[in-house]
């Protein structure tokens, strides 16, 4: 169970998301929980001091970064959920956003989606950096960096999800992996994730 202390430091987090992120979160937790789970979450984040209906988030519009963190973090432990749900969520993340989806078909290649990434992490957040550090297409990898991000390890699964479910527009394979190779809450100065093919 998160602590008060975590979900205190979780409230400091500076920075915004878009709509549009905690829109593809609660459609999966509707798809997962229900309507009944849906609501159990508005009311557990309105005890926290979050009064929302997720039906009337607008998509567009930015919200704290804290707000949806939470949302995460509270998920996992209000329905009891593992680690391996949470990757599911992010990866099921770009399916859901109109925005990523609409960004995305713009990507035809992966040196187009190296050049443009920074773009799109700027599209979902006004703050931080996302890059590609590493392309070798002929090694089959690339490393994500992610600058600028700590909000809480749970994050961390859900993004490696979420970099994955990208991955999977951009890249034609059956086989699609990736790994966190580095990590702010291990002591690295940024995320890395490796992606392979």
């Amino acid at each position: 169970m998160i602590s008060k202390e975590e979900i205190e430091e979780l409230k400091k987090v500076e920075g915004n998301v878009r709509g549009d992120v905690i829109k593809s979160n609660a459609s999966f937790i509707q798809r997962k929980e229900g309507k009944e789970g849906l609501k159990a979450l508005e009311k557990k984040m309105a005890e926290l001091g979050y009064h929302l209906n997720f039906d009337k988030i607008d998509p567009e519009k930015w919200y704290p970064v804290s707000l949806s963190a939470l949302m995460i973090v509270i998920t996992k432990d209000l329905f009891n959920w593992s680690e391996k749900d949470i990757f599911k969520m992010g990866n099921s993340a770009p399916k859901f956003s109109f925005l990523a989806k609409y960004v995305l078909k713009y990507f035809l290649s992966l040196k187009r989606f190296a050049k443009e990434v920074p773009k799109y992490w700027r599209h979902h957040f006004d703050f931080g950096e996302l890059e590609v550090s590493e392309l070798n297409e002929g090694k089959r990898y690339l490393i994500l960096r992610e600058k600028g991000y700590k909000t809480h390890p749970l994050i961390c699964i859900y993004h490696a999800g979420y970099y994955l479910g990208v991955a999977q527009f951009i890249i034609k394979s059956q086989k699609i992996e990736i790994k966190e190779i580095k990590c702010v809450f291990k002591g690295d100065p940024y995320h890395e994730y490796l992606i392979t093919w």
